[in-house]
């Protein structure tokens, strides 16, 4: 077994000379997992060692990429019907301060805001208005160009503080909070866009035959029918897919969340930034 007195010895060992011999110090450092992370961050906070300061945030880089990447992993295996938890597991290690248990309580209120207006005879139409009203109308959030190009503003906590979201932000919001509440909507991956679809109830993944009719959460919840996403391709040059009108697995919405915060990082000049999203995306 693996004692913290084991662990101490090797940090303390992080200022070795030989190239060789630190390479296993490190390796065996990294076998830890996060459980070496805060006497990492002890250790750099009390060395006046550049060369092992600069080893230790590189060990930690490590540890946390290696943590994210097994969690994310883990996601994928087994809970894949959750966006909550990849979209917290992302967000946590860019902003890992943020208050979360606020944004959760925030999350629990909002269903039980909508579970008191919410009614069997409602219509799904009926039940959509009931939705837009408590996260648009009652909490405040509202979709803002501003959010497009800022990378931050992709993260959930952004959302939470600012109330500002783009396509995604709110629109991951929007599913998290309503399949909490047994309602089925699902996410569809539009070219620079994203937007909801309202199904019929179903045991597998919606089809094309199942959406009721289509949500934008960026335009406060408006409903969509299938000739207004004819129009947006039309718009940008872009022959309709069936992907375009199918509810898209929670997999591939993470992936898009992902890709699209990649960009903007890149377009940004945030490049370190970029290549780290790159490689933890492969998990």
């Amino acid at each position: 077994m693996k004692t913290t007195k084991t662990l101490d010895a090797l940090i303390l060992l992080t200022d070795e000379t030989d190239i060789n011999l630190y390479k296993y110090i490190a390796d065996a450092i990294v076998s830890y997992g996060t459980d070496a992370l805060p006497l990492l961050k002890k250790k750099i906070s009390t060395s006046n060692d550049i060369c092992q300061q600069e080893r230790i945030e590189s060990l930690i880089y490590v540890i946390e990429h290696n943590d994210v990447v097994k969690k994310l992993r883990q996601w994928n295996s087994s809970r894949q019907y959750d966006l909550l938890e990849p979209y917290f597991i992302l967000a946590r290690h860019r902003f890992p301060h943020a208050n979360w248990d606020m944004i959760g309580f925030q999350i629990v209120m909002m269903i039980e805001q909508a579970e008191r207006e919410l009614t069997d005879d409602l219509t799904p139409l009926e039940k959509v208005k009931v939705l837009n009203h408590i996260i648009y109308g009652v909490n405040g959030f509202k979709g803002d160009k501003v959010s497009i190009t800022n990378p931050d503003y992709y993260y959930i906590n952004t959302l939470f503080e600012t109330r500002i979201g783009n396509p995604l932000s709110l629109g991951l919001l929007y599913i998290i909070v309503a399949q909490r509440l047994g309602l089925p909507v699902y996410g569809i991956c539009l070219p620079y866009h994203f937007i909801l679809a309202y199904t019929k109830k179903v045991e597998t993944m919606p089809q094309l035959e199942d959406v009721l009719f289509y949500i934008n959460p960026f335009n406060n919840g408006t409903p969509l029918m299938r000739k207004d996403i004819r129009n947006y391709l039309n718009e940008l040059n872009i022959r309709p897919e069936l992907k375009y009108f199918e509810p898209t697995n929670n997999t591939l919405i993470v992936r898009k969340l992902f890709n699209t915060i990649i960009e903007t990082y890149s377009m940004s000049g945030k490049i370190n930034e970029a290549n780290e999203l790159r490689e933890i995306m492969n998990y």
